[in-house]
């Protein structure tokens, strides 16, 4: 960290800018920069970007497999893109691609015959909201597994929370790709990605625990909880708060694979470890750059 003295001519105050940073980011005299207050007070200095206009992107394929196709539905939809149009050979059975979870909840995408179109999808320029809400919809999925037990809702929140992290993927996309002005960090981003994605795969085992696994579901509420304070404040996050959650989360005792449903239980043990040391370099990252 650089500490540079603050000039006053008049009302005004002002301080020099950084010659290298100017030079990195070809700062000149008749150049622009923005500047944005975090809600901590921070004065956030950006080189201003021209802005790079979206694509619309086509392709012609002659893939038949629905897998296939699927995956590159997705990598379209979360890229910063205008629009995009797939093309097939041959008009194609799309009944199973109807079926896939990940593709029922985009928004403007049409499938007809031997076209897939998409227009005007989409921005989302805020992973960390996204991330808070993933984490409350969690919760509370868990919340109806405990007393309801509504079948319907249940597959609602997982769908809501799978969606939650394919926009957590598009916006961080999107955000690395533009460089966008985001009070975010690009290290912030990397660790919204990395507890996004864990958590999605946490819920695909916990939508198939039984609601007569009640200690096993209560004990899952109250790890998750104590990851909701986390993620509501991630600006103080420190070694002792991500040490808390990492001792919460080794309290769960480990299952004995036997069957489908202790599978399930450890693997959901097992990517709240995985989060908790996500959130331990999080926490330490941040105190570097205290």
């Amino acid at each position: 960290m650089e500490i540079r003295n603050v000039q006053r001519t008049g009302d005004m105050h002002y301080m020099y800018l950084p010659t290298s940073w100017c030079r990195e980011h070809k700062i000149s005299s008749k150049s622009k920069i923005s500047i944005e207050q975090s809600s901590e007070g921070r004065l956030i200095i950006s080189p201003q970007i021209t802005e790079k206009k979206p694509k619309n992107l086509k392709f012609n394929i002659s893939e038949d497999d629905q897998e296939v196709i699927h995956k590159l539905v997705v990598a379209c939809y979360i890229n910063p893109v205008n629009s995009f149009e797939i093309n097939f050979e041959k008009e194609l059975d799309f009944t199973k691609l109807l079926h896939q979870k990940r593709l029922i909840s985009l928004e403007s995408v049409e499938i007809d015959k031997k076209q897939i179109t998409c227009s005007g999808t989409i921005s989302v320029s805020d992973p960390e909201s996204l991330l808070k809400t993933m984490t409350r919809k969690i919760k509370n999925m868990i919340t109806v597994m405990m007393k309801s037990y509504d079948k319907q809702l249940i597959e609602r929140y997982e769908d809501e929370i799978d969606r939650s992290k394919m926009l957590i993927d598009k916006s961080i996309i999107s955000s690395l790709t533009f460089e966008r002005n985001t009070s975010l960090k690009t290290i912030d981003l990397y660790y919204i990605s990395l507890i996004s994605k864990d958590l999605e795969r946490m819920v695909d085992h916990l939508i198939c625990v039984s609601n007569k696994e009640s200690d096993f579901l209560q004990e899952l509420y109250e790890t998750i909880g104590q990851l909701q304070a986390i993620i509501d404040n991630t600006s103080h996050l420190n070694h002792k708060t991500a040490l808390n959650f990492v001792k919460k989360t080794c309290q769960m005792k480990p299952f004995e694979v036997k069957d489908v449903k202790t599978y399930d239980k450890e693997r959901i043990r097992l990517s709240l470890i995985t989060i908790s040391e996500v959130i331990t370099d999080w926490a330490i990252t941040g105190e570097i750059e205290k």
